[in-house]
């Protein structure tokens, strides 16, 4: 209710700072595709798609995507196995939301690899729990935490079990590469399974963000004791973005600066580097769900400067963890190949930060600086698959 009433509020104000007229089209527009599931997408494309569902040892099943080969057909023998985890509040759609020429997840596969792609817990996709309900509060007592230690192992032994592989590549993208350093720092034998793990805008240390994550940490801190009696709960529950698109929001031309202007407020485009068309297509599967758990757990990231585990108080650390300050994640034990790929222009992923990151990975083997990028530009960015996705195949073609 309470995002619901936040984006009405922020579109009154968008279509009134516009001047835009409220008469709607009488026949808006929306692309198709803002209207289609991962696996809908995929197969319009021409692309063939299977679906798994994954279990973990703490009772979620999650929902997870394959690309077995490109539109030019399966090859004999066996592909290697690249797996691909998206960011905070997105889903696997990410990757294959724009069109086949400037898509990882497309590119990929079109380049011999067989693509799979993960959603964690709490996304549109990994809603599912064998004990408990989405509409119960238990069901959202979790963090990155619980992804690092229960999501990846899953989904990456799923992988590897079904393709009969013995080794994958990691590609995870702002969240996805902070349950990657979290997973592989504290579980060994994992870190061997993954050959190669590319950091697409890394997320360790928040020291430098200026993202609205920083505003949010300062907001959620103080209250944070006056949530816990709400239980665990679900971080801007409901689908309000969606509810609009489906009524023709973005379609028709009274509505279109605005749906721009919510997607640059949201996502931070640079609009000589986004298809601002595909807009519309990337509102709709945000946000695509997540705990509020998960989002304190990054503001503590934050307020501490610290990649440490959830801080629950000094009573609670002593209950979770036997000592008084949650443990922190020693990414220096991380023996997993890695590779670094950060913007100048990324509000969230501070390049400073990212800096301060670099030497502390004992396996480094490439860094690549982006001086133009931000954050999204690495999953949407119209000059990706150019400036990016080909370094990135040239190297899993090399290590293949």
């Amino acid at each position: 209710m309470i995002f619901d009433a936040f984006v009405a509020t922020l579109l009154s104000l968008l279509l009134f700072v516009k001047g835009r007229s409220t008469k709607p089209s009488c026949c808006p527009k929306v692309d198709p595709d803002a209207f289609r599931n991962v696996s809908q997408l995929i197969v319009n494309r021409g692309y063939p798609v299977e679906e798994y569902c994954v279990n973990t040892t703490d009772n979620f099943t999650l929902g997870v995507q394959r690309i077995p080969h490109g539109r030019a057909g399966g090859t004999n023998g066996t592909k290697p196995v690249v797996f691909l985890q998206h960011g905070l509040l997105a889903d696997s759609s990410n990757w294959v939301q724009n069109y086949p020429d400037n898509s990882l997840g497309y590119i990929l596969a079109d380049s011999g690899f067989d693509v799979w792609l993960g959603n964690v817990r709490g996304n549109r996709y990994s809603r599912r729990n064998s004990v408990l309900k989405p509409s119960q509060k238990k069901f959202w007592d979790w963090s990155f935490q619980e992804m690092a230690q229960y999501d990846i192992p899953a989904m990456l032994k799923h992988a590897l079990e079904v393709s009969g592989q013995h080794q994958l590549f990691y590609i995870g993208h702002s969240q996805g590469t902070l349950v990657g350093f979290t997973s592989f720092s504290s579980n060994p034998e994992l870190a061997k399974k993954v050959k190669l793990f590319m950091a697409l805008a890394p997320i360790y240390q928040l020291d430098h963000t200026a993202a609205i994550l920083r505003d949010l940490a300062f907001t959620l801190d103080p209250i944070e004791e006056l949530l816990r009696p709400l239980g665990e709960i679900e971080f801007l529950p409901g689908r309000l973005l969606q509810k609009l698109i489906d009524i023709g929001f973005c379609g028709g031309k009274w509505s279109e600066q605005a749906c721009y202007d919510l997607g640059e407020y949201i996502f931070g485009f640079d609009d000589s580097n986004n298809n601002m068309s595909r807009v519309p297509v990337y509102l709709s599967n945000w946000p695509a769900g997540t705990s509020l758990k998960n989002i304190i757990h990054f503001g503590q990231l934050i307020l501490s400067g610290r990649c440490q585990k959830f801080n629950y108080g000094r009573k609670g650390n002593q209950k979770h963890y036997h000592q008084d300050s949650p443990p922190v994640y020693d990414v220096s034990k991380m023996i997993t190949p890695t590779a670094f790929f950060y913007g100048g222009q990324d509000s969230l992923s501070n390049a400073t930060d990212v800096e301060a990151l670099i030497p502390k990975i004992s396996n480094l083997v490439l860094t690549q600086f982006l001086p133009r990028w931000n954050h999204v530009d690495f999953v949407f960015g119209e000059d990706a698959a150019k400036v990016l996705y080909s370094n990135l195949v040239k190297i899993l073609h090399d290590l293949s």
